[in-house]
């Protein structure tokens, strides 16, 4: 019976410690955030599409924007850019006096940055690529579903 009480206190005390916190150590050390008052400044991480056809998309939206605000490309950050589905043939960008479509259409969403201000460009997975100052937004959804 004393050999009983002993392996249970035994056992009791291994599970107990392993309870407690561990001790490892990083092989990678923790990124550093700039504190209050830091001067440096960091740059916000870019999204990178997977999509090689939405990456020709971006690299256009982002020339045509800098020629439009005359300024260089690397003035232009990419805030998204993704896979949608607009309500109609005019892509989320309809124009007064004009009649589109009615049709859910598959296509890309692409929102650049410039000083602060941020610009939208639409289109069809046709790739005809439309800057749209008055955008109106895309159904939810995927194009999956369409």
């Amino acid at each position: 019976m004393k050999t009983f009480w002993i392996s249970l206190a035994l056992l009791l005390s291994l599970t107990l410690e392993s309870c407690g916190p561990s001790q490892s150590v990083l092989s990678t050390p923790l990124p550093v955030s700039p504190t209050e008052g830091d001067s440096t400044q960091m740059t916000p991480p870019q999204p990178t599409p997977a999509n090689p056809a939405m990456q020709n998309l971006i690299d256009k939206a982002t020339q045509d924007l800098a020629q439009k605000l005359a300024v260089s490309a690397n003035q232009i950050n990419l805030v998204a850019a993704s896979e949608v589905v607009w309500p109609d043939g005019s892509l989320g960008c309809p124009q007064k006096g004009m009649e589109y479509i009615q049709v859910l259409t598959p296509g890309y969403l692409i929102i650049l940055e410039n000083n602060n201000h941020r610009y939208e460009y639409h289109s069809g997975r046709d790739g005809n690529l439309v800057y749209c100052p008055n955008p109106t937004p895309p159904t939810i959804g995927t194009p999956g579903d369409v």
